[in-house]
């Protein structure tokens, strides 16, 4: 038998580390749910985070309830992009309360906090230095090399409102002066997660379906990134296809829970690569977007996706005929499939409609140029002239 491989056929090489990945409770009950893993984890001190928004919500009162004398007084200053005052306000609460766990509930601005914060927190940040050297250090190819020290105590548990993944980053984002700075470490992620698809209707249409276009971003960029694998590619393109499916059917019915259950799956499996894998310039012009014009991350997803995605074309077209596939679009192209998923779902697909000045747009490029992800674009990204073109198709 002949065994030669055949002629003319690449063999793939890559690597990848799964790093460590939360225990997912999926389909639950939220009331139910904490008080059970909080006996389970032995948990005699827990501090709660809430977002303002959900600080008198019924369900979360009660599940809050149910945790008894352990729970200690709610921590509720958060704000959207994740100040550094935020985050050091909440570094010296986890502190103060000797929290062994912090439970937090909202979507991503909440999430990136207590985990930045639990990181602070270990290292003993007091102040805004202290936050800066914190900072994951980002080499000439995107690479971000871990923040210093690590994250231990407290656990984390975190019950996502939105579709934003930052439940599974090994990243996070604060924002100081205008500047998203990340922080990144591998035990920096909760350490579980509950989906409870009830309470999630509770949180506004528009925000539920644009922060579902940020999770399309993460899987879309999964696929287009320079560190892509079989298994990555394989959640990525299984999370487009549902994350097109429950987002179309929250739209046509907000009170469907069985539609944000179905968002609540896409995102877990579009968010796999956070910090797993770098993402491109969507993810870092978004950035500075939002630190700059103070745009939500789910709408800068809506209104830079598509103009990446269009600056990509060149670049890996099998990839984005995948991604156009997974759309449901398999003769379109993929920035034509993501734009019109946008607007189908009622949602700003160009910064046109955002009201942003055109001045911002070079403050957004300038900011954006060392940015990890903007680095790591697949297809390089030269200087401010390259950003400025993006900018313009988003326009």
């Amino acid at each position: 038998m002949n065994c030669a491989p055949a002629a003319g056929r690449d063999i793939e090489a890559g690597s990848l580390d799964l790093k460590r990945q939360p225990r997912v409770l999926y389909g639950a009950e939220l009331r139910a749910a904490l008080p059970s893993v909080a006996r389970e984890r032995g948990w005699r001190r827990v501090l709660p985070v809430v977002t303002p928004s959900l600080a008198a919500n019924p369900a979360v009162a009660e599940a809050i309830a149910e945790l008894g004398s352990g729970a200690v007084e709610p921590f509720t200053r958060l704000r959207p992009h994740t100040p550094f005052d935020v985050v050091l306000d909440l570094t010296a609460r986890i502190a103060e309360a000797r929290a062994e766990a912090v439970v937090v509930i909202g979507g991503g601005s909440a999430i990136d906090a207590v985990k930045i914060a639990a990181l602070a927190a270990g290292a003993g940040v007091v102040d805004v230095a202290g936050l800066l050297a914190l900072r994951a250090r980002v080499d000439a190819d995107g690479v971000q090399h871990p923040s210093p020290g690590d994250r231990t105590t407290p656990a984390i548990l975190a019950v996502p409102t939105t579709l934003s993944g930052a439940e599974f980053g090994l990243i996070g984002g604060a924002t100081e002066a205008g500047v998203k700075h990340l922080y990144r470490t591998d035990t920096l992620a909760p350490d579980i997660v509950v989906y409870d698809p009830k309470l999630a209707l509770g949180t506004p249409l528009k925000l539920w379906l644009s922060t579902g276009i940020r999770a399309v971003d993460h899987a879309a960029e999964t696929v287009l990134s320079r560190d892509a694998s079989p298994l990555t590619d394989a959640l990525a393109l299984r999370a487009l296809a549902l994350l097109r499916r429950g987002l179309e059917a929250a739209w046509r019915d907000p009170r469907d829970p069985a539609a944000r259950h179905e968002g609540q799956l896409g995102v877990w499996l579009a968010a796999a690569g956070i910090g797993r894998v770098r993402y491109g310039a969507s993810h870092g012009i978004g950035h500075q977007l939002g630190g700059v014009a103070g745009v939500p991350h789910g709408i800068t997803s809506c209104v830079l996706l598509p103009a990446v995605l269009a600056f990509n074309g060149a670049v890996a077209p099998e990839r984005q005929r995948a991604i156009a596939e997974a759309l449901g679009r398999p003769d379109a192209l993929a920035s034509d499939a993501v734009r019109d998923l946008v607007v189908g779902l009622g949602l700003p697909a160009r910064l046109s409609d955002l009201g942003i000045s055109p001045r911002d747009l070079a403050r957004v490029a300038e900011t954006a140029l060392d940015n990890a992800f903007v680095r790591a674009n697949l297809r390089p990204i030269d200087g401010i002239s390259d950003l400025l073109a993006i900018l313009k198709v988003a326009w």
